[in-house]
């Protein structure tokens, strides 16, 4: 069978047509641009493909050395604002009181301004007298700044009387649970208060074990009322072997007893510095002590206006914390 005859001489001038199409298309001239274009692009792919593999160990290793020479940085995303930290944790000034009283807030705000700065403060009441400190504004900015704490106590607890006080002072788990990490403990109470004319700072007095009121009739040892600078350490020390029995002596006169004879124990008395002054009247005290806020103080002293005028002329801010009379309460008219 013979193959069928395709006469292909129609086609024979397409690839001629085809090249001059494609001919005027092309640009016939190429220009400088278009030529340093090519040349960028082939010398940039040799540097990526043959020069820097060779030099990438050189310059890896002086990027490693810089950054060894480099200050290292440490960016806190979660601070602690906690203003309680600006202080010393270990030295606190504590006053409990758990009846309203009008005296508290400026008593407060007196004892802060005259405390070394680097105290902080705490007020354990009840209810009623937590509330009447916690709403005044000068409290509020203490608390801000991380001054002063309010706290009331869980039952089983109790602060209402004399007793109840004499039981917290006398129990480690008080110390453990509500001062922990404290050395330092300064107490005072609506009677007591510190002298801002004190000649020496409450830090100068860090080295006694225990420091308070002096008694007349005991000369070993000047720690007695709420008044006083205590060791927390040597307290635990004491309460570590020994138990106070409920209804028995107050916690001072407790405490003095077995501090005298622990050893290493430094002790204020009557020889030292004084540092609250009770009944037994002495000169540059740090504060006084005015028991039953001077109604229980002994009148064969205090009954003496010298004595009187000479206390508040030295320590003026004791007209907070004495029960006085205005004059025409006092003096009969006419």
């Amino acid at each position: 069978m013979a193959r069928p005859q395709v006469d292909l001489s129609q086609w024979a001038g397409l690839p001629v047509m085809a090249t001059r199409k494609l001919k005027g298309r092309l640009p016939t001239t190429i220009s400088r641009s278009t030529i340093l274009i090519v040349i960028s692009l082939i010398s940039t792919w040799i540097f990526a493909t043959v020069l820097v593999p060779q030099y990438k160990p050189t310059i890896t290793s002086q990027i490693d050395e810089a950054r060894q020479k480099l200050p290292s940085v440490s960016i806190d995303w979660s601070p602690n604002n906690d203003p309680r930290k600006n202080y010393n944790a270990s030295k606190v000034a504590l006053i409990i009181e758990s009846e309203p009283l009008p005296l508290l807030v400026p008593l407060i705000l007196h004892m802060i301004a005259v405390v070394p700065p680097d105290w902080r403060f705490v007020f354990i009441g009840s209810k009623k007298s937590v509330f009447t400190v916690g709403r005044e504004y000068g409290i509020q900015l203490q608390q801000g700044l991380g001054k002063i704490d309010l706290m009331r106590l869980p039952s089983p607890w109790s602060i209402k009387t004399e007793e109840d006080l004499n039981r917290l002072y006398t129990d480690s788990r008080f110390y453990n649970e509500f001062l922990p990490g404290v050395e330092w403990l300064l107490t005072f109470n609506s009677e007591s208060i510190l002298c801002a004319n004190a000649q020496l700072s409450l830090n100068d007095w860090l080295d006694y074990t225990w420091a308070g009121a002096a008694r007349s009739d005991v000369k070993e040892f000047a720690g007695y009322g709420r008044l006083s600078l205590r060791r927390v350490s040597a307290i635990q020390q004491v309460l570590s072997f020994q138990k106070r029995y409920n209804d028995t002596d107050q916690e001072d006169t407790w405490f003095g007893k077995r501090l005298y004879i622990l050893p290493d124990a430094k002790l204020a008395n009557l020889t030292n510095q004084v540092f609250a002054v009770q009944n037994n009247i002495s000169e540059n005290a740090m504060g006084y002590h005015a028991l039953g806020r001077g109604r229980n103080l002994d009148k064969e002293v205090w009954g003496k206006v010298e004595t009187r005028k000479a206390a508040l002329e030295y320590c003026p801010e004791m007209h907070m914390i004495l029960d006085m009379k205005l004059e025409k309460e006092r003096c009969p008219e006419g």
